[in-house]
């Protein structure tokens, strides 16, 4: 028999981590799907998008520094920039500091595509927190920032 908690006693943290993870992933999972189907009108994947805003947020970056933004590994992006370079949307150039290091640079069609996508991931993100609070919206962040730190020491 599985020993259940007292009412007096903590909640089960188990319970209640499984349950944060399942409603992270179907957030996640529910996200991706509506964003690909009107990025896809634009002829971007959900993925290239996100590539196109980190690059275009800074000037100089490596797939590397792309890798550690989106937070994924560098080999995960190599087959994206690749496309991305092939599509005319990305060029990159080797760096004057570092010969090793190759530095990555959006064609002004990105820029146009990216700014589409923005505007389609901003009108998503909108609905995201309707209905909630500022305050709740705040606290969320900080209590999802928390767990992220928990799991790797490293929130975004």
């Amino acid at each position: 028999m599985i020993n259940q908690p007292e009412p007096s006693e903590a909640p089960d943290t188990v319970a209640h981590g499984r349950r944060i993870h399942v409603l992270c992933s179907a957030i996640s999972r529910s996200m991706a799907k509506k964003s690909q189907a009107k990025l896809g009108a634009v002829g971007l994947s959900a993925g290239a998008a996100g590539f196109i805003r980190a690059v275009g947020d800074r000037e100089d970056m490596t797939l590397s520094d792309v890798a550690k933004v989106l937070r994924v590994e560098t080999a995960t992006l190599s087959a994206l920039a690749v496309r991305l370079e092939r599509d005319g949307l990305l060029v990159r150039e080797p760096s004057s500091k570092d010969k090793r290091a190759m530095l990555l640079h959006l064609t002004p069609r990105a820029r146009e595509l990216g700014e589409q996508a923005e505007q389609i991931t901003q009108a998503e993100l909108a609905k995201l927190t309707e209905g909630i609070t500022d305050a709740d919206r705040i606290r969320l962040v900080e209590l999802l920032q928390g767990i992220l730190k928990n799991l790797d020491g490293d929130p975004p």
